[in-house]
């Protein structure tokens, strides 16, 4: 019997290397595999009215998912809430597994580059604030994730680019806080492509349609937070939670109304002074994240900064330097997010995200000023393993 040799054929390319689709099958199979076992995340906490407000009281920021569950039902169960979370982060997983096999396929003949970016998206996959917390939880920032994502693939396309302004314009209704998210990761590579095009009329309008449909939604949110009508926080989270069909305990009810919802009626002094004395001295938690940003954003900064440095320092194109600073300052944008919400480990860890992934991004397109100094660090790292075996204790330990 004469055997098939296509079924018993190396899975090999014909030039000795793995296969494009092994690199898009195995992050698909893995991240979809983590959503199934974590299974649908459990329905509690202030998210829960990101998915009942509707525009039938006026526009109101972070409407546009309740919207749409109004278009088909007026009752929003926990099961169609959990369904809906389970479909986000399948979605972000799909994105992400497209990017990740979009990367190392591009750099996977060159090795030094292809195992630098297989240790970054390791990192970015099993940090507690990345995949991890998405995957398990029911907020709404995966959809903005896999949206992003989605608007990088877009970007190498030259026609299909051209619905990267709806996807940022969809990502800011579905909640403005993309502005201060992932938001950072496609306006800098928008940018970057408008340079390296050439500073094409094309990608021009691209950049500057995109912008403005972001500013724009963003402002015009910030100005009807205060006109939906609505008098008292009571009246309006009973005009929001009427279709709302799961159970709601009067205690988790009464803090929407005294802490959580706060912020569509009173000015940002009583903002700011309600939340450094609710939530770091009443709750307690002041300690915690003194404790995370001294161990764990500032050293991380610290790392990243020294990086974003050298990259400007070799660069001598005036217009890459800025591009390269805006890297280097994009944390900042972290900041008036995490006063106003006091949501520091949301914000940190997705800042995280944002840096790593635009070194993959300027790695997986050759750029040479920032691959010149990867390979400084390389090199800099064999010659001295002691602060990198120091620092790789320090992330496992950060990790766990």
């Amino acid at each position: 019997m004469r055997l098939n040799r296509k079924v018993f054929s190396s899975p090999l390319a014909s030039d000795g290397s793995l296969p494009n689709w092994l690199f898009y099958l195995i992050p698909t199979v893995i991240l979809c595999g983590w959503v199934i076992i974590a299974g649908p995340p459990h329905v509690s906490g202030y998210y829960i009215i990101h998915y009942l407000y509707t525009y039938k009281h006026g526009f109101i920021p972070r409407g546009l998912i309740g919207e749409i569950i109004s278009w088909f039902t007026d009752s929003v169960s926990d099961q169609l809430i959990q369904t809906l979370a389970v479909v986000f982060s399948l979605v972000l997983a799909l994105a992400a597994s497209r990017c990740i096999g979009r990367v190392l396929s591009k750099v996977k003949n060159d090795k030094e580059n292809f195992l630098v970016v297989l240790f970054i998206i390791l990192i970015i996959c099993i940090i507690p604030g990345s995949f991890r917390l998405y995957f398990s939880q029911m907020t709404q920032d995966k959809l903005l994730w896999a949206l992003t994502l989605f608007a990088v693939l877009l970007c190498d396309n030259k026609y299909a680019i051209w619905f990267t302004p709806l996807l940022c314009f969809i990502s800011t209704l579905i909640n403005p806080v993309y502005l201060f998210c992932s938001m950072i990761l496609i306006a800098i590579i928008m940018l970057q492509e408008f340079k390296s095009s050439g500073y094409s009329v094309k990608n021009g309008i691209i950049c500057a349609v995109s912008y403005i449909a972001m500013i724009a939604i963003g402002i015009y949110g910030v100005l009807s937070e205060k006109t939906t009508g609505f008098q008292t926080p009571q009246e309006f989270l009973d005009f929001y939670f009427s279709r709302y069909a799961g159970q709601l305990d009067a205690g988790t009810y009464q803090l929407f109304v005294e802490e959580w919802i706060f912020d569509y009626f009173e000015p940002m002094n009583r903002i700011l002074e309600r939340t450094f004395k609710t939530y770091f001295l009443e709750w307690g938690n002041a300690y915690n994240c003194f404790i995370a940003l001294i161990f764990l954003a500032l050293p991380f900064y610290a790392v990243l900064a020294s990086f974003w440095k050298q990259v400007m320092r070799r660069e001598s194109d005036k217009f890459q330097k800025l591009i390269f600073f805006l890297c280097l300052i994009s944390p900042i944008v972290i900041i008036p997010p995490t006063i106003v919400s006091w949501e520091f480990v949301k914000y940190f860890y997705n800042n995280i995200l944002v840096q790593l992934s635009l070194i993959i991004y300027y790695i997986v397109r050759k750029n040479p000023t920032v691959t010149n100094t990867v390979s400084d660090w390389i090199s800099a790292i064999k010659s001295n393993p002691l602060p990198a075996a120091v620092a790789l204790v320090y992330l496992t330990i950060f990790i766990a």
